[in-house]
């Protein structure tokens, strides 16, 4: 390396360190506050990691109550999942299930109730597919079948996969012919025609 090269070198370090000398103060603020910015990013990192692994233990847990035939264990951890760890990809499922386990035992009007709570809290898009279209079933158990018809047609324009849009579309038409709206059963077959031809 040529002489003058290390003497530039040699200059920009002793100007930088003449600086932080003449700017001690400022210097040891700028550092502290960079300090505490990253142990607060990593403190956020770790708890949400933190969380999302508790919250996956705890499905684990209501699976596993539902695996050995305890609906109403599986329920409460459910309830209890759902409530503590919003927010985490694991509650979304556990909304799912819990929404499955409320109909299976003849639980609609609950279903009903938790399933809108669920889609209105706007949940990433497969899981909010998920929860019009189970609330699209519970809706039918309650005979509520123009409603039911809505919320299937809501899952077909969230569902991300063609071939769960076009079942959503075909569980609004049978809703709308039950309810006795044909008009709305044809416009919901002819796009399934329409958009899913192939």
């Amino acid at each position: 390396m040529p002489t003058s090269t290390r003497a530039t070198e040699g200059d920009v370090v002793l100007q930088v360190i003449e600086w932080f000398k003449q700017h001690r103060r400022l210097a040891i603020t700028v550092v502290a506050v960079l300090a505490v910015a990253g142990a607060s990013v990593w403190f956020v990192i770790s708890a949400r990691q933190r969380k999302a692994n508790f919250a996956a233990r705890a499905l684990q847990e209501a699976q596993s109550a539902v695996a050995a035939g305890n609906g109403a264990l599986a329920v409460s951890d459910l309830v209890r999942l759902t409530t503590t760890y919003g927010g985490t990809p694991a509650a979304y499922d556990g909304a799912i299930l819990l929404g499955q386990l409320r109909l299976s035992g003849g639980q609609p009007d609950s279903a009903i109730r938790e399933l809108r709570q669920f889609t209105e809290s706007q949940p990433p898009a497969r899981y909010r597919a998920a929860g019009y279209h189970l609330l699209g079933a519970a809706l039918e158990q309650e005979g509520k079948m123009a409603d039911a018809a809505k919320a299937y047609e809501q899952a077909a324009d969230v569902w991300p996969y063609d071939y769960l849009q076009a079942q959503a579309l075909l569980d609004a038409g049978r809703a709308y012919r039950a309810a006795g709206d044909s008009a709305q059963a044809v416009a919901a077959y002819q796009r399934i025609l329409h958009d899913f031809s192939k």
